[in-house]
């Protein structure tokens, strides 16, 4: 992979973590309010669900920067 390359991705993960955040902070503001459980309950799952991808994407780019030398 070429340098500018690894730049883009490493924005777009930096990116997708400040997303990330402001998820978990929207979560904070709806537990606030009466929402029924199922909705919690999906909202969870798709927040875990996020985060465990996000997780396996860092986790890979990083196991290729080092196979490369990078």
């Amino acid at each position: 992979m070429h340098k500018c390359s690894y730049e883009i991705i490493d924005r777009l993960c930096e990116a997708t973590t400040q997303l990330l955040e402001i998820i978990r902070k929207q979560e904070e503001i709806i537990e606030q309010y009466n929402i029924s459980e199922a909705v919690h309950k999906e909202l969870s799952e798709m927040r875990s669900s996020a985060d465990e991808k996000m997780d396996l994407l860092e986790y890979d780019l990083r196991a290729y920067r080092q196979e490369r030398g990078e």
